[in-house]
């Protein structure tokens, strides 16, 4: 699907994230969004090409949930975040591939963005975006911790 931009990133036309893939498992990517304002945004992705999430299969059900429970911990343990959300959308226009925001509540979240509002983070500018090296060095550690 040449027009989803989780397709192109999934097949490494163009990818979402400076960094390498933080997780692949057999159903489901883990990768570090980019450009973001808040240093540990992250998004499972699933691999095959999926738009309802009433078309998963229990396998990928059950391999998201481990993926949630492993990625929320490393986020808390590497990022001290105070709470994560998560949520699935998948209705922008490139992106209704079906795929899963995790976002760590870390000491750098403007509790002006809180909630719905957190997407904020993912419409900043150059200057307000957080550097390709600390996402590089965050997700290597996510790898480790993942691993």
């Amino acid at each position: 699907m040449s027009e989803c931009l989780s397709c192109l990133s999934n097949s490494g036309v163009k990818r979402i994230s400076p960094a390498d893939t933080i997780y692949e498992g057999n159903y489901w990517l883990v990768e570090h969004v980019y450009p973001t304002g808040l240093l540990g945004w992250v998004v499972i992705v699933l691999k095959r090409h999926s738009e309802k999430l009433h078309e998963l299969t229990r396998e990928e059900w059950m391999e998201l949930g481990e993926l949630n429970y492993r990625l929320v911990n490393a986020l808390h343990k590497l990022l001290d975040s105070q709470k994560e959300y998560s949520c699935c959308f998948a209705e922008m226009e490139g992106f209704r591939h079906i795929h899963f925001h995790v976002i760590p509540k870390t000491k750098d979240f403007d509790d002006g963005n809180t909630g719905a509002k957190v997407f904020k983070y993912l419409r900043v500018t150059g200057a307000e975006c957080v550097s390709k090296e600390k996402i590089i060095e965050l997700c290597n550690k996510l790898n480790n911790e993942m691993g």
